[in-house]
């Protein structure tokens, strides 16, 4: 479209050079009655809308295959940064211009996981977190390797990982905090603080169920008024290769 329109601009600007001089003069009056150079200037900006569409609805479609990948029933090595990037991208319309999200990805190696069901939990902690804050605020994702039964000290790229290592995520918001009494129950099914019809209580449960699953574990601390923080564990198993 944007060459075809570049085509006939050219055309356009030949055939002004072509007329004669009262055309000519005729011509500037009608360009000058319809606001030409406006004219141009929505053709430029509704043909970069489209590729900027275009190009957005790209990587939406390839967040969706990466996310879903409903196919997928068997442990296979997993990116856990490329989970989470495309889990992002999904609630970007959410996110908006409201909340920064702040990424201290280490140098973590792939995993052996399910790739849809683990995405499937960030989507419900990344959902949560957003919703948690109202106005603006900010999300902060971490990743690291440590020992088993390390709760972790910071962000580590140098730590080499072991058979018997750990993979942490952290995911942390400045929302509205949770009380003590609703964080114990944070887990069982069915348990929600949200209004009717707007939280079944079974995300966080299910998301308790994959962590299982895989060997891991969830755990949870927020305060009300400052922010709520999700550690996941993950064990990172025999054969896999830090990623660079």
């Amino acid at each position: 479209l944007k060459l075809n329109i570049d085509d006939l601009k050219a055309v356009l600007n030949k055939a002004e050079e072509l007329l004669p001089e009262q055309k000519a003069a005729e011509l500037e009056d009608f360009k000058e009655e319809i606001d030409f150079p406006e004219v141009l200037k929505d053709l430029d900006t509704l043909t970069t809308s489209i590729k900027n569409g275009a190009h957005r609805t790209k990587e939406i479609v390839k967040g969706l295959r990466t996310f879903s990948r409903l196919d997928e029933d068997a442990l296979k090595e997993t990116d856990i940064h490329e989970n989470l990037d495309s889990t992002l991208l999904l609630l970007q319309n959410q996110i908006k211009d409201r909340i920064s999200i702040e990424k201290h990805y280490g140098n973590i190696p792939q995993i052996k996981a399910y790739p849809g069901p683990l995405n499937q939990v960030f989507m419900n902690i990344l959902a949560n977190a957003i919703q948690a804050i109202e106005g603006e605020g900010k999300i902060t994702i971490a990743t690291e390797v440590s020992e088993v039964g390390s709760q972790g000290s910071g962000i580590t790229d140098t730590l080499h990982p072991t058979p018997d290592s750990s993979l942490l995520i952290a995911i942390k918001d400045t929302g509205k905090g949770m009380s003590k009494s609703v964080m114990e129950r944070i887990f069982e099914p069915f348990f929600t603080t949200k209004d009717v019809g707007k939280g079944t209580g079974l995300g966080l449960s299910i998301s308790h169920s994959i962590i299982e699953k895989h060997g891991g574990t969830i755990e949870v601390q927020s305060t009300p008024g400052v922010g709520t923080e999700f550690r996941i564990i993950l064990p990172v198993g025999k054969g896999t290769q830090v990623l660079n």
